[in-house]
């Protein structure tokens, strides 16, 4: 009895492995999900270049006066919290939240996390 109910978990288990494999479609409307500027930037301290990911709140124009604070991530490559933070920000100036500012992000990417953050 125990080998039918291991084997029925095994093939249920496989079962739902390979029901979540999707391909993304690749239609005419498909557009890529873009939430803010990435630059680089050589660091002479460091001797090495950092890429920036800069979020820019909805309404920004270069050319205005408008000041707006800056909120800056030391851990802020796209695959760390530049997303989740930029979100929060994004999400909480709309204007039925109004939690926050309209804001600037900018996340620094590390290139070695352990380097970047513990002491040598």
């Amino acid at each position: 009895m125990k080998k039918i109910i291991l084997l029925s978990i095994l093939v249920f288990q496989t079962a739902l492995t390979f029901g979540q494999k999707v391909n993304a479609k690749q239609t005419e409307t498909a557009k890529p999900f873009i939430l803010g500027v990435i630059d680089e930037i050589q660091s002479d301290e460091l001797a090495e270049k950092r890429v920036l990911n800069i979020y820019l709140p909805a309404g920004y124009d270069q050319n205005d006066s408008a000041s707006y604070p800056v909120i800056y991530l030391l851990d802020g490559s796209a695959d760390e919290d530049f997303i989740h933070i930029a979100g929060l920000v994004q999400f909480n100036n709309f204007e039925w939240i109004n939690q926050v500012p309209k804001s600037i992000v900018v996340g620094i990417a590390t290139v070695d996390r352990e380097r970047d953050f513990t002491f040598p």
